[in-house]
């Protein structure tokens, strides 16, 4: 006669081993993935994420220290790089602190003070330290792409970097789609 140590009345390694394969199943079939992405959104993405990835670094000094003119003359001197994103599409990059407050936009804008960090999109990437995009509606209902960076100073958030551009330019340079550009992961 066998005689199972456990409570549950269940052969302990079964269970054990059942157990292991539900978390493993749980674990795999939840992580979010990225659908295929086609080739307006892969174009799009890789655009978007060249320009983040040009600023961030030249940017973080100056952020830090809050330097407005180094901040105005960085995106300056980056701009010739990101012509491909910069001269075919409207759009505005701006510089935020880490509580969410403009500290500049390009092109340049002198009534830049506001603070941002009631917005969801600011909110989240401030909490979570990664990439994030919404789209937004302005008062005469167009439509409008975010995407928010985190600047990270050895894994400390110095501040923000905002992409903004039109829904309807996306739509016409790029052919992204709004479903798109929500389904995006910017992070990877």
């Amino acid at each position: 006669m066998r005689h199972y140590n456990n409570h549950w009345g269940f052969g302990g390694n079964r269970f054990l081993m059942a157990v292991w394969i539900i978390i493993c199943l749980i674990f795999c079939g939840c992580q979010s993935q990225e659908p295929a992405l086609s080739p307006a959104a892969r174009a799009f993405k890789s655009e978007i994420k060249e320009c983040i990835d040009r600023l961030s670094g030249p940017l973080i000094g100056p952020i830090t220290n809050k330097d407005l003119k180094a901040i105005n003359e960085t995106l300056a001197t980056v701009e010739p790089q990101v012509v491909k994103l910069c001269r075919m599409c409207p759009f505005r990059i701006g510089a935020l602190d880490r509580d969410g407050d403009t500290l500049a936009t390009y092109p340049m804008k002198t009534d830049t003070g506001f603070n941002f960090s009631g917005y969801e999109l600011v909110a989240q990437t401030i909490k979570n330290r990664k990439i994030s995009q919404q789209r937004f509606f302005l008062q005469d209902g167009s439509e409008i792409y975010i995407i928010c960076a985190p600047l990270l100073d050895k894994e400390e958030l110095v501040g923000l970097l905002a992409i903004s551009l039109s829904a309807e330019e996306a739509k016409a340079r790029w052919g992204l789609s709004q479903k798109e550009f929500l389904a995006l992961d910017f992070n990877k």
